[in-house]
């Protein structure tokens, strides 16, 4: 189902398994599932937050980065998890795919083993998600 779908959809609660699509993005405040949309816009307002941001230490292992810009993400996305709250829409990931090479239709599985997390987290930090975020900054001085 679509993030749309989580937001609106009554019969859906806290505590409740869900599977939901759309574009993965990360931003200042952390890691996101926005729905399906067309064009793409980081601020798009149907989104649901990623409690365990962390994985995106195995994502930028997988996945190629954005150079720039205002995500280093932007890529179509499955995700299996549990919804942990409703206001605001927070999901706890338990796997996900990402779609790597847009329009291929090819998901490419994320191992998001809670140990290997915890080794990236140990040995790095928390990931800092607030980075300066302006399309126009030269990244290299990043």
């Amino acid at each position: 189902m679509d993030v749309r779908d989580v937001l609106t959809l009554p019969s859906i609660k806290s505590g409740d398994h869900i599977k939901v699509s759309g574009w993965l993005v990360d931003t200042n405040d952390g890691l996101f599932v926005l729905g399906d949309h067309y064009p793409e816009d980081y601020n798009y307002p149907h989104r649901l937050k990623i409690s365990n941001g962390n994985i995106i230490y195995e994502i930028l292992a997988k996945i190629p980065s954005l150079v720039g810009g205002w995500s280093c993400l932007f890529y179509r996305t499955k995700i299996d998890g549990i919804l942990e709250s409703q206001s605001p829409c927070v999901i706890k990931v338990e796997s996900i795919l990402i779609e790597a090479e847009r329009e291929s239709g090819n998901y490419e599985r994320i191992d998001i083993n809670e140990d290997d997390i915890a080794a990236y987290v140990k040995a790095r930090g928390d990931y800092r998600f607030n980075r300066p975020r302006d399309p126009m900054r030269d990244w290299l001085l990043d």
